[in-house]
This record gives structure tokens, sequence and C-alpha cells, in this order.
């Protein structure tokens, strides 16, 4: 299930490396950042929050939530604007860290919650705030959090959330340019339901034009189980450079097998994010059977050859596993601004600003919401 799976990230992410999973600077990875530094980052978007709810005539008031606090770094510097503060989170492992580096626990306090409902009674803070965390759940987690955040508000109260909308369009390239070769190199024959692993494939141009690099190109893949799409979205790969007419670069895509055993297909496919992927502009994807198993097992490549393209290359003798992606598993999930607006209306909240920010990264259009809590659920 999609909050399984989120849970098991987080709780990973928190044993292994909790800070770099909340501010992922490849400089800070296993274990770089200094607590106080660490902690100290959170002044600017803390008074990034005080500033809209002031605009907005709306104040974070006495007791405030931090939701997807992680390992509590914008608790501790609500802690300098209100009486008490409370981080919740999915991962048991990011509330212990969060505890760990408590430089308030006389007022901040953590907890862990299972993702369905929060542990706390109807209308119990005066103010709600979530910065890049809803990011990070499965579209139907979002929306459940979306409600369980308003109902935790109180009538008057102000919920400060911020959410990526879409990725950022990139200079859309002509349909004829979509035409790719892949070759699978290293596939997996089988894996345990939720395993991950490392695909390594061969990707050549076949297109008359360049594939410019910082363009959103990436190698992809979907499940599928005949010709239903069981997951469309899993892992992404960049193009590591411009990739000239005929020029072929080796890629590796990180993919995590379905929840369900059964036989499956994998799909590889390149595309451009906002744009199309290749086979939907008229090129050619290809798939590789793979088994899915109830539990991890030992990774051996397929030998089986990839189809549509009969042509690939034999596969090698064996695909690496990994434990987890170079982005920890982490991943992206836009919430449109129009949904967001109506879910809160149907509440009877009001959306009084939406303004545009850089924290999703710049690969995504995003925004901070500032909500109005109304009267009624």
């Amino acid at each position: 299930m999609a909050l399984d799976r989120l849970k098991s990230t987080w709780e990973k992410l928190g044993r292994v490396d909790p800070r770099w999973a909340v501010l992922t600077d490849p400089d800070r990875r296993r274990g770089g950042w200094d607590t106080d530094e660490f902690l100290a980052t959170a002044a600017a978007p803390i008074a990034h929050v005080r500033e809209l709810t002031a605009a907005a005539g709306l104040s974070l008031g006495a007791r405030a939530l931090d939701f997807g606090c992680g390992a509590g770094r914008l608790s501790n510097g609500l802690a300098a604007h209100v009486d008490t503060v409370v981080g919740v989170d999915i991962a048991q492992s990011m509330v212990d860290e969060a505890n760990k580096i408590n430089r308030f626990p006389d007022r901040v306090s953590f907890t862990s919650y299972d993702g369905h409902r929060l542990p706390f009674e109807d209308e119990s803070f005066d103010s709600v705030v979530s910065l890049i965390s809803i990011q990070h759940s499965p579209p139907a987690v979002q929306l459940a959090c979306l409600v369980e955040m308003h109902r935790v508000t109180k009538p008057g109260g102000v919920l400060v959330l911020q959410m990526p909308a879409q990725p950022a369009k990139p200079t859309s390239l002509a349909l004829d340019a979509m035409r790719a070769a892949i070759e699978p190199l290293d596939v997996p024959a089988s894996l345990g339901a939720g395993q991950t692993a490392v695909v390594r494939a061969r990707v050549t141009n076949l297109s008359s034009v360049v594939w410019p690099a910082g363009q959103l190109i990436r190698l992809g893949n979907h499940w599928r189980r005949g010709e239903e799409a069981v997951r469309w979205n899993d892992g992404r790969t960049d193009i590591p450079s411009d990739i000239a007419p005929g020029d072929s670069v080796e890629m590796h895509v990180p993919v995590a097998a379905p929840d369900e055993p059964g036989s499956y297909e994998l799909e590889l496919d390149l595309v451009q994010e906002a744009v199309s992927w290749f086979a939907e502009a008229g090129g050619t994807s290809v798939r590789v059977p793979v088994s899915v198993a109830g539990a991890p097992v030992p990774v051996a490549a397929s030998p089986v050859a990839a189809t549509p393209d009969s042509d690939s290359a034999p596969l090698s003798d064996a695909a690496p596993v990994v434990e987890g992606r170079e982005d920890g598993g982490m991943e992206m999930f836009g919430v449109d601004p129009t949904l967001v607006r109506l879910l809160f209306a149907h509440c009877g909240s009001d959306v009084v600003a939406a303004v545009p920010d850089d924290m999703s990264g710049s690969e995504w259009e995003s925004f901070t919401y500032v909500i109005r809590r109304g009267a009624t659920l």
C-alpha cells in the first residue's frame, strides 16, 4: 500500500540519515549536518511564515502544530514565536531524532502517528505549519493529511501549507525528437513485493536533434500486468549531459516492485517531464518480464530478451540491487492549486493567499498557502 511504502521509506531515512533527509544538501550526506547549523536553517522559512500570516491579518497564536516535523527543525524555529509547539511525523525514527536535538523540551514535544488520523482532538491548535513535507505523500494520502490538519485547527486559526503544484514546464521537444532506442543491460528476473533494485540500460538518441541536459529528459519506468498499468510512475534518472543524434549513454534507473506478487512487465521509456512520454509521442518503449514474489529474493538478471525490441542484446548475469535509491526513496507529488482551494472551501475555510515559492526546487512550481479556518467542517 502507498501509506505503508511511505512510512517504511521515512522510517529508514530517520534511522540512517535524518537531517540530510530533511535538507538534502549533497555535501551534508552521512551525518554532515551540525546540529546548531541544521536548526538555524529554520529561521528564514519561519520568518516567511510569520510575514505571510501577518499580511493576511492572522496570527500563529499560542499553540502550533508542525506537521511532517521530521527531525524537528521547524518546530524549534516556531518555539521562538509561540508558547507551545507539537511536531508530528509518520516515522518514529524521525521523532526520535527530533527529541534528541530538541532545544526547548519544556515547550516543544514530538509524536508519531499512523498516517490516518492525527492523535489530537478537534480544534486543538491555533495554527498548523507544514513545509516541504506534504510533497512526499502520494495523492490519496495528501488529501487525508489536508483534511486532518484542517480538523485540528481552531475556527479562526491559520494553516500555512507549502506544496508543489506540478513540474516546472521545460522547453518542449518536438514530437519527432522523441525517438530513442532503449537497450536493457541489467534487469532483475524477479523481485520481492516492494523490493528495490537498479536497472541498467543503454539509451541512444535516434532523432535528428540534440537532447539538451537540464530540460527534464529522463529515463523512467512503468509496471504493467498485460496492458494494465499497475504503477505508472516509479523511478526517474536525468540524462547526464547533452546527447547528440546517434550518441548513446548508459543510464541507471531505480525501480521498486509492485506491492502485490505476480507476473509483470517492467516497461522502460524516456519522458520529458510535463511534456510527454516518448512512447506517447510515437516513440518506442521496451518491456522486460519480471516476477514479483511475496518476500525479497536474491536478484539475478532476466535471461528473457526485452520486447518489443527483439534486437536488444542479451542481459548480463546480474543486476545491482540497492537498499534504497540515491534520493533515499523520497518521492515527489504535486497538488493542483484548484483542488486545494476547492477542498478548503468545501470544509468552510478560505485560502487567503497562495504565494509562489522555491521550496521544492527549481524543477517544480510550488506555492505556500495561507488558509483561514472557518467555523464548520
